[in-house]
C-alpha cells in the first residue's frame, strides 16, 4: 500500500468545566468530546519528501500545522515520514471543533498503518498529547470524557441521538486569549462529581455547559448572536463548543433541524452552517 485515505471528523463538547490553572499554566479541565459527522478528507501517500497541501488557503502547511509536529516526533522514532498529506478542508478552522487536532490525529494512524508499525495506543496518545490538549481523543471513535488537559480520556458510552445543527459565524477566536483573559466560569471539583451520566435526550438539560462562554461571548458578539439565533431556531438546546466560535444546536427532530439550517443560512450568508449528527 502506498496511500491511503481517512475521514478526519470533527467534534463538538457537550460540557466544558475549567476547574482551575495548574502548576505548568495549563488550566484543570473536564470535558464530553463527542464525534459529529462533519469531516476532513486527508490523503497520506509515500514520497521521496514530506510536503502538507490543503484546500483551505488559510490553513499554514508548514512546521505551525500540527501534522508537521507530528511528524518532527515520528521521525525521533525512526519512522519514515516522507510522505505527502492532501488534505481537503470542510471543519472550519478555529472554530472550537478540533479540525486541527483530528487531522494530526489521523495523520498518525495513517503513516503508521502505510509503514507497517505497530505501536500501542497509550504510546499514540502519549504522542498526541505533545501537540495539543484535546488531540488524543482523536484516535478514538466514541464519546469520551477528558480530564487534565483534556488528555486523560475514558470511555463514555452511547450519548442519547441528535441532530446538530454548527453555525460558525466566520470569526477566529484565540484560544490563547480566552484562557489568559480572567473571565472563565471555573466549576468546584466536587460539582464535577455530580456531573450525571445522561440516557435520553431530554437530559442535555442536566449536562450542557461550557465554562469558556463568559470569556468569549461578551467580547465576541458574533458568536453571541449566533448562539442566541440557534436558540431562537428552535433547537432544544444550544452551546458554544470549545473555545468558539462555533455555537451547536441539538434538535430532536430533523424536518425542524433542517428548517433552522435554512432559515439561519438564508439570514446569515457570510456564517458557516452545517447539520450533521451525534456519532
Amino acid at each position: 500500500m502506498t496511500s491511503l485515505t481517512l475521514e478526519s471528523r470533527a467534534k463538538i463538547n457537550i460540557f466544558l468545566h475549567v476547574l482551575g490553572k495548574r502548576a505548568d499554566g495549563f488550566h484543570e479541565l473536564y470535558t464530553l468530546f463527542a464525534p459529529i459527522g462533519i469531516s476532513d478528507t486527508i490523503t497520506v501517500t509515500k514520497s521521496g519528501k514530506f510536503e502538507i497541501t490543503c484546500t483551505n488557503p488559510d490553513i499554514p502547511t508548514d512546521e505551525r500545522n500540527i501534522v508537521s509536529k507530528v511528524k518532527k516526533i515520528l521521525a525521533e522514532y525512526g519512522i519514515n515520514t516522507n510522505h505527502t498529506v492532501d488534505i481537503v478542508k470542510r471543519i472550519p478552522d478555529g472554530g472550537g471543533l478540533g479540525g486541527g487536532s483530528s487531522n494530526g490525529a489521523v495523520y498518525l494512524k495513517a503513516v503508521l498503518e502505510l509503514e507497517n508499525v505497530e505501536m500501542p495506543l497509550e504510546e499514540q496518545v502519549r504522542i498526541m498529547a505533545q501537540v495539543g490538549s484535546d488531540t488524543a481523543f482523536f484516535l478514538y471513535d466514541q464519546p469520551m470524557t477528558g480530564e487534565g488537559r483534556g488528555e486523560i480520556l475514558t470511555p463514555y458510552g452511547n450519548l442519547p441521538e441528535a441532530y446538530v445543527l454548527l453555525v460558525n459565524p466566520a470569526v477566529h477566536v484565540s484560544t490563547a486569549q480566552v484562557f489568559t483573559s480572567g473571565n472563565l466560569q471555573l466549576t468546584d471539583r466536587a460539582e464535577v462529581n455530580r456531573i450525571p451520566h445522561i440516557a435520553k435526550f431530554d437530559e442535555y438539560s442536566k449536562v450542557l455547559y461550557n465554562g469558556l462562554e463568559p470569556a468569549v461571548l461578551p467580547f465576541y458578539p458574533e458568536v453571541a448572536k449566533a448562539k442566541e439565533t440557534v436558540m431562537r431556531s428552535g433547537a432544544d438546546f444550544a452551546l458554544m463548543s470549545g473555545s468558539g466560535a462555533t455555537v451547536f444546536g441539538l434538535f430532536r427532530d430533523f424536518d425542524r433541524a433542517q428548517h433552522a439550517l435554512s432559515e439561519i443560512a438564508g439570514a446569515n450568508p457570510h456564517w458557516k452552517c452545517f447539520l450533521t449528527k451525534l456519532l
